[in-house]
């Protein structure tokens, strides 16, 4: 399950030209990597908004509509998508730090083995300096979508205070999730950056560098 909503959670194009995935963040684009090398293969959105993905263990397409992105910033620290499935049941994915997605999991996730399991691995790589996520999700009933919907379109809408009062829309639906799995990715620095810093160093300039949410980290 953890696979296929990697697969799903994101917002990646593909270029069509080149047959590759374009994405916002290298972390992003190496999670939908993950899940396409082990057997969910994200294939894209038409113009439909139905996203495609193949699953390999089946060998049959899967098709999800694209209902609503709740967009990650480095204030949510998180991002969802909102997705009906082939048998029209209407699921909101989320993945973000963990610290934040336990802020919202529900009270039964809270206090499950799951989450103290989950936990006890995002510690361990961690502390060998990987970037981790949580994934969880959460069912929503069609009435309740319909009705938060209006609130969200509302909120794009507005002239004043957008981002405030998207991200307020945001936070109503991102609630009572079920912890489903993490994630542990390799920071890497982009090319040319460590010569950089040292080109600094050896100018006499002073590097400070504050990443992340995690002591570990």
């Amino acid at each position: 399950r953890t696979l296929l909503f990697l697969s799903l959670c994101h917002t990646i194009v593909i270029d069509q030209k080149k047959g590759t995935y374009n994405a916002a963040s290298p972390d992003e684009l190496a999670l939908v990597n993950a899940a396409k090398q082990f057997g969910y293969e994200f294939k894209g959105i038409d113009k439909n908004d139905k996203m495609s993905i193949w699953n390999k263990y089946t060998d049959k397409l899967m098709k999800y509509q694209l209902l609503h992105v709740c967009e990650f910033n480095s204030t949510r620290k998180r991002m969802s998508v909102i997705l009906k499935d082939q048998d029209g049941k209407i699921i909101l994915i989320s993945k973000g730090a963990d610290s934040v997605i336990m802020e919202r999991l529900s009270e039964e996730s809270k206090n499950g083995e799951v989450l103290q399991r989950t936990q006890e691995y995002v510690d361990i790589c961690a502390n060998e300096g990987l970037r981790t996520l949580f994934l969880a999700e959460r069912v929503i009933d069609s009435w309740e979508y319909q009705e938060w919907e209006k609130q969200a379109q509302k909120a794009k809408l507005a002239v004043n205070n957008r981002d405030e009062l998207v991200a307020e829309a945001d936070e109503i639906i991102e609630k009572d999730l079920e912890l489903v799995g993490s994630t542990a990715i390799e920071d890497r620095l982009q090319d040319q950056v460590a010569d950089t810093i040292q080109f600094m160093k050896k100018a006499g300039i002073k590097v400070w560098v504050l990443t992340g949410d995690k002591i570990e980290t």
